[in-house]
């Protein structure tokens, strides 16, 4: 899950760098609103992952934490009998 959301990031940030030289200059007209959109996409995008990236570690280690407890009761229960 983590190596998917990595690629992802690293992805979308490789599209935003090869693609900007290539989009129309910030003028008037449709062209400057499809250049700004499709930008703020972009950085939506990034901050997606990023965050997703930044707080799936934190949930994971919680969840982590409460399987081991839970093996580890599961295995004194077993060494009782």
């Amino acid at each position: 899950m983590k190596n998917r959301i990595l690629l992802s990031l690293l992805l979308a940030i490789a599209l935003v760098y090869f693609a900007v030289p290539f989009l129309p200059e910030m003028g008037t007209g449709i062209s400057a609103w499809f250049s700004l959109l499709w930008l703020a996409f972009a950085m939506l995008v990034i901050g997606g992952n990023f965050s997703t990236l930044l707080f799936k570690r934190i949930n994971e280690n919680k969840e982590q934490a409460l399987s081991r407890k839970r093996v580890s009761i599961k295995r004194r229960r077993v060494r009782q009998y």
